[in-house]
C-alpha cells in the first residue's frame, strides 16, 4: 500500500505510476483509496512519466473532480487558469515539479498548500517589477508583453472585490445563453463595473450575453435585468 504523508511519499508516487499495479491501494491521511480510482480522476495522469507531466495533469483538473486525497491540493482553480497565458503556466508547473522534488523525503505535506497561492507568488516573483504601463511593443516580443498583460489581469481579478450589490445570475440564466457559467459572468461583470482589462474569455462571455438580450423578446426580462445591473456600483 502507498502512504502519502511526505514529500517522500509523493515522489515515490508519481515515480511509480507507470509501473502500478492494478489494485494497488494509496493510503492518504489514514484514509485509504484505490489508485485506479484516484489517477482516473485527474486525466492523463497515469500516463505521467516525469514529474513535470504528473503536476501539469494535476494542475488542469476540473475544479469538480475531487480524489478526496492530498493530491487535490495540487490543482489550480479553473478561473485562474483560464486567465493565465499557456507559456506563463507551463513555466510553473516546471518550477513546481523542481520544488516538489527538491523537498526533504521526510518533510511532512502541508495541510495547508495552496496551489493557486503557488501560482501568485511564482508570478509576482518572475515578472516583479514589471507591468505593462510604459511599455513600447516594438521593443518586446509580442509573447512577453502578452505574458504581462496577462499577469496584469491575474493580480487585478485576486484583488478583493470591491463592487456593491449583487448580480442575479438566474436572470441571465433566463436569456438562454449556450453554456452560461454563473461564476465567469460574475467576474466579468465585477471587471467591468471595476474599469478592469478583460481577456478574450471575458469579452466572449460579454458578447453571448449580449447577443441573447438582443435576440429575446421577453421585455419583463430586460427590464429585470438592467434594473439588476444599475444596483451593482463600484467604489
Amino acid at each position: 500500500m502507498a502512504e502519502l504523508n511526505t514529500y517522500g511519499d509523493l515522489k515515490k508516487l508519481i515515480n511509480g505510476i507507470s509501473k502500478r499495479q492494478k489494485g494497488e491501494k494509496i493510503l492518504s491521511k489514514g484514509k485509504e483509496f484505490a489508485l485506479d480510482q484516484v489517477l482516473g480522476l485527474i486525466p492523463g495522469a497515469s500516463n505521467a512519466k516525469t514529474a513535470f507531466d504528473f503536476i501539469k495533469t494535476a494542475v488542469g483538473k476540473p475544479d469538480t473532480k475531487k480524489t478526496n486525497t492530498w493530491l487535490d491540493k495540487l490543482d489550480v482553480d479553473d478561473e485562474m487558469s483560464a486567465i493565465v497565458d499557456d507559456t506563463v503556466e507551463n513555466g510553473f508547473m516546471q518550477s513546481m515539479a523542481k520544488s516538489i522534488e527538491s523537498e526533504p523525503d521526510d518533510k511532512a505535506l502541508e495541510d495547508d498548500f495552496n496551489m493557486n497561492a503557488k501560482m501568485v507568488d511564482y508570478l509576482k516573483k518572475t515578472y516583479d517589477g514589471r507591468t505593462v504601463a510604459g511599455i513600447k511593443e516594438n521593443k518586446m516580443k509580442k509573447s512577453d508583453l502578452k505574458k504581462l498583460i496577462r499577469e496584469q489581469i491575474l493580480e487585478e481579478a485576486e484583488a478583493t472585490p470591491t463592487v456593491q450589490g449583487q448580480i442575479k445570475t438566474e436572470l441571465f440564466k433566463k436569456l438562454g445563453v449556450a453554456d452560461f457559467d454563473p461564476g465567469k459572468f460574475s467576474t466579468t461583470i465585477n471587471l467591468v463595473k471595476q474599469n478592469k482589462s478583460l481577456n478574450t474569455a471575458a469579452n466572449k462571455v460579454l458578447a453571448d450575453v449580449m447577443i441573447a438580450m438582443i435576440k429575446t423578446s421577453d421585455d419583463n426580462l430586460l427590464n429585470q435585468i438592467f434594473s439588476n445591473l444599475k444596483q451593482i456600483e463600484a467604489k
